[in-house]
């Protein structure tokens, strides 16, 4: 332990710093022998199972078919209101007696 810092729990011990402690991560002294900065030649598997069918209640889903877009459309346009809403802003106050 000439080099070493004191380990606390098998790891270096949190910096404090403005009061807090703060943790520093590090990656792993031991790098594995596999990983290297070339890159692998093999293939991605890549599944031929065919779609699934999702179903909702009982019906399968169509995508936009089962919306279209004019329903979609004026469900989202709603009438502007022509008179504002008055906002008070004297918070309800309720008198309680003291104990």
């Amino acid at each position: 332990m000439s080099d070493d810092k004191e380990l606390k729990g098998g790891h270096a011990p949190a910096v404090k710093a403005g009061g807090m402690r703060i943790t520093q991560h590090k990656d792993p002294h031991n790098k594995s022998s596999t990983t290297s900065d070339e890159p692998t030649n093999q293939a991605l598997k890549v599944s031929t199972s065919p779609p699934k069918t999702t179903a909702i209640a009982g019906a399968p889903i169509r995508g936009n078919a089962d919306y279209p877009p004019e329903a979609v459309q004026s469900f989202h346009e709603k009438p502007v209101p022509s008179v504002e809403k008055s906002h008070h802003n004297k918070p309800n106050m309720i008198q309680q007696p003291r104990k």
